[in-house]
C-alpha cells in the first residue's frame, strides 16, 4: 500500500481564519442592524416660500390749492377779467375734485366766486359743474403738468353761467 504523503495542517492558522471571518461577519451583522434600527434623522420644517407681490399705490386724498382766472372768450369779448384763489380736496380713487372760493386776487363788481364739482378723466380732462344758479357744466383740458399732486398744472376751458360763455384758466398747485 501507498501511503499518501499529505501535509499536516497546521491548526493555529486555520482557527485564526476561522476567528477572523467569524469576527468579520458579527461586525457586518452589527453594522446592518445599527442602519435598520438607527431612527432617521428628523427634517427640518419649513415655512412655505410666501409670493411677495410689488404693493400696489394707495390712493391718496389730496388737499388742493388753486387759482381761478375767469375772462372774455371770442364769443363774448367783454367780459371783465377776474381772478381767485381756491381751496378743496382731490380724491384719486374716485377722481373726484371739490373746489371752493376762499379769496379775491381780482374782483371786478357785481362777481362772485363760485365753487366747482366735477370728476377728471384720465387726469388730463376735468368735467363738473359750477354750483351757482344760472350755471352749467364746464369742461378744462390740462395744458401742462407741474407741482406736487397728480393734477397740478394749468387747465384750460370754458363755461357757461348768466353772463354767457366765459373762458376760465384753473392754475393747480
Amino acid at each position: 500500500m501507498q501511503k499518501s504523503f499529505s501535509r499536516p495542517k497546521n491548526k493555529g492558522i486555520q482557527l485564526t481564519t476561522l476567528l477572523d471571518l467569524l469576527f468579520v461577519m458579527i461586525f457586518v451583522s452589527l453594522m446592518s442592524q445599527k442602519k435598520v434600527t438607527e431612527a432617521p434623522k428628523p427634517i427640518a420644517k419649513t415655512k412655505p416660500v410666501q409670493k411677495i407681490e410689488p404693493k400696489k399705490p394707495t390712493p391718496k386724498i389730496f388737499s388742493i390749492g388753486a387759482t381761478f382766472h375767469f375772462h372774455g372768450t371770442k364769443s363774448n369779448p367783454n367780459l371783465p377779467t377776474g381772478k381767485y384763489l381756491m381751496q378743496g380736496k382731490y380724491d384719486e380713487k374716485t377722481g373726484d375734485l371739490r373746489l371752493a372760493g376762499i379769496g379775491w386776487l381780482e374782483r371786478p363788481k357785481n362777481y362772485d366766486m363760485v365753487p366747482l364739482l366735477g370728476k377728471l378723466s384720465n387726469k388730463n380732462v376735468f368735467i363738473g359743474k359750477i354750483d351757482f344758479p344760472g350755471c352749467k357744466e364746464f369742461t378744462l383740458k390740462r395744458e401742462n403738468s407741474n407741482g406736487e399732486t397728480p393734477i397740478s398744472g394749468v387747465w384750460r376751458g370754458a363755461y357757461e353761467c348768466g353772463q354767457g360763455s366765459t373762458g376760465l384758466t384753473l392754475t393747480i398747485d
